[in-house]
């Protein structure tokens, strides 16, 4: 979602009474809040032209190639298409353009499709930005209760973290635990099935962990697959004011590919969203 803050805040820069080339104007501003861009095309569809102007936008379509949010995050593909946008000029001009729902006179409503490569999404792994949060999650799944894990955080350090796309919408994620004090190691593989659950979340399917070559108990695979299930359930944004439900979610190969339904209702649903 921070993809879409950063499209849509590329657009306000438009609305206001200056500048021809909106369609150039909007890339720029876009391309130079991202780390990275390969490719990068901003289209925007008025007619009159001058409709921009009062801040309405018939429609927007945004497509980008090799978007590097961060140096290490790489998004393949990028994908927005939007219903009719309506901003308040007056409200934007005075306040902060970064609170984007704010100016929004009407919803906000259209499609996004990401896809994210096997490739790209390893090298993130491997980020240094990654390390802690990969660190609390293996020390989660291995039920590690010694205090020092939190007091002592070089302690524990995470190699080789991987994840491969399987066949059947399945997904294989593995990394290493070293204790870097007693020079030992846990190695920890994961294994499961991603299914879209009537467009409103992704439930794990058929989960397997595996703590050094041998299967976890089943009070491990019920809180990893409750962790997953919340984490990936977008109902929970909608008492935010973010409406949202998956129209497509599928490995294929070396790539995972999301399509998904957004509709924007109040003030600070997106920023709410983008902070998670």
């Amino acid at each position: 979602m921070e993809l879409l803050t950063l499209v849509l805040t590329g657009i306000l820069t438009l609305v206001s009474p200056v500048g021809v080339t909106f369609d150039n104007i909007a890339e720029g501003d876009i391309r130079e809040a991202l780390h990275d861009a390969e490719q990068l095309e901003v289209r925007l569809d008025n007619a009159p032209n001058y409709s921009l102007l009062t801040g309405n936008i018939q429609r927007l379509r945004f497509a980008g190639r090799g978007l590097y949010v961060t140096p290490e995050l790489r998004i393949d593909t990028v994908e927005i298409e939007s219903d009719p946008i309506a901003v308040d000029i007056n409200r934007l001009n005075q306040e902060d353009r970064r609170s984007i729902p704010r100016f929004l006179r009407e919803p906000l409503q259209g499609a996004m499709r990401v896809v994210i490569t096997e490739a790209d999404l390893n090298r993130a792994l491997r980020s240094p930005s990654a390390a802690e949060p990969l660190r609390e999650l293996g020390i989660g799944i291995t039920g590690t209760n010694d205090p020092e894990a939190q007091r002592d955080p070089q302690r524990f350090q995470i190699v080789n973290p991987e994840v491969e796309f399987l066949a059947n919408n399945r997904v294989r994620f593995q990394l290493e635990i070293a204790d870097r004090r007693d020079n030992e190691s846990v190695e920890i593989v994961v294994e499961t099935g991603l299914a879209s659950i009537n467009g409103a979340r992704i439930q794990a399917v058929n989960p397997t962990i595996w703590i050094n070559n041998e299967e976890a108990p089943t009070q491990i695979l019920t809180i990893f697959s409750r962790i997953l299930d919340r984490a990936l359930d977008l109902r929970k944004y909608e008492d935010r004011g973010l409406f949202a439900r998956f129209l497509k979610f599928e490995l294929d190969g070396d790539r995972l590919e999301v399509a998904a339904f957004i509709r924007i209702d109040q003030p600070d649903a997106l920023s709410v969203l983008t902070r998670e």
